[in-house]
């Protein structure tokens, strides 16, 4: 019996991986949806899966997102015979309804709370794909733009003083959101780009925290191994977006596109990065500094150590890949 659970499981976990990847062949807004709704059915039959005690949480789950979808099919409909500012407004509204974001987020932040950091990953980034590259046929540009500049100023409202890791990461990726958003509007390549970066740090991040079972802030002081230390050190520099770390590199990006349009723009998400960098450091704090007099910033220890953690090379091994990305742009 559990040998069968475990193959219905990785049957079922592999369905879900690839069918995101159906909806870049597809040239019909039907397949669309009905791809969209395969997808949610397997994220919540996987997610019940590997966390039985959900409960009313994978029913308001998968009521919120049925209900959001049978609104977008039907203004879809609507908007086929009849194209109107009103119809798209709402099938916009609809796919942030799906997406998690502002002001639809009291579900996505109350989910990511009674789920593992595995699944934490896949609600944040994989769950995220098929809504957007959905949302590039459907966008209205004023209302998203709008919408993301105040998703970011609230999520930078709401993760002050947070004490749980998955609020702060679920507000995290709120704001990371509506940066893609903007990205979206822009240029698709760039959407692509933001989205695998931004996806890569929050795995290194979460299996850290999967691994050592964090889920409060005040338990990051009980990191005592370096590497760990350093790996999240990096990755936290990297979601703030600072130079050299590749978490710039997605925000540079970003940058140089959008300054062919509204400097006004820039200036108000570079304020919101810096406030948000602040609180990545005192996050940062919590693990590297508190124990300053006790900690021993020994660099020798990673030279002569031969058993590098997966995750530090993994990250080496994403950074050049990114550099030939830059240079392919």
């Amino acid at each position: 019996m559990f040998m069968y659970m475990m193959k219905f499981n990785l049957f079922i976990f592999f369905f879900y991986i690839i069918s995101p990847f159906f909806i870049f062949f597809l040239n019909n807004y039907y397949s669309m949806w009905i791809f969209l709704e395969l997808n949610l059915i397997l994220f919540l039959t996987f997610m019940i899966l590997n966390n039985k005690f959900l409960g009313d949480k994978s029913m308001k789950y998968y009521l919120i997102n049925s209900l959001s979808s049978m609104i977008f099919l039907f203004f879809m409909n609507l908007n086929m015979f009849n194209m109107n500012f009103y119809n798209l407004i709402i099938m916009n509204l609809m796919i942030l309804l799906k997406l998690g974001m502002f002001p639809f987020h009291l579900w996505f932040i109350d989910l990511l709370m009674n789920l593992t950091w595995n699944l934490c990953f896949y609600l944040s980034t994989w769950q995220k794909i098929m809504p957007m590259i959905i949302l590039i046929y459907f966008f209205n540009m004023k209302m998203l733009l709008f919408i993301s500049l105040l998703a970011s100023m609230f999520s930078l409202m709401m993760i002050l003083n947070q004490i749980y890791l998955k609020k702060f990461f679920g507000y995290s990726s709120i704001n990371h959101m509506s940066w893609m958003l903007i990205s979206l509007m822009l240029n698709n390549k760039l959407l692509m780009i933001y989205y695998l970066i931004y996806s890569m740090i929050s795995y290194l991040i979460m299996k850290i925290f999967l691994k050592f079972n964090f889920n409060e802030i005040s338990s990051l002081f009980m990191i005592n191994n370096f590497k760990i230390k350093l790996i999240l050190f990096f990755n936290m520099l990297s979601l703030g977006g600072i130079p050299p770390t590749y978490g710039f590199l997605m925000k540079w990006l970003f940058m140089n596109n959008l300054i062919q349009y509204n400097y006004i723009l820039i200036l108000i998400l570079i304020f919101i990065s810096l406030i948000f960098f602040f609180y990545y450091i005192q996050l940062i704090f919590n693990f590297m500094l508190i124990n300053l007099f006790n900690l021993k910033f020994n660099l020798n220890y990673l030279i002569k150590n031969k058993n590098l953690n997966m995750f530090l090379i993994f990250s080496m091994f994403l950074m050049l890949n990114l550099l030939t990305i830059i240079f392919y742009i």
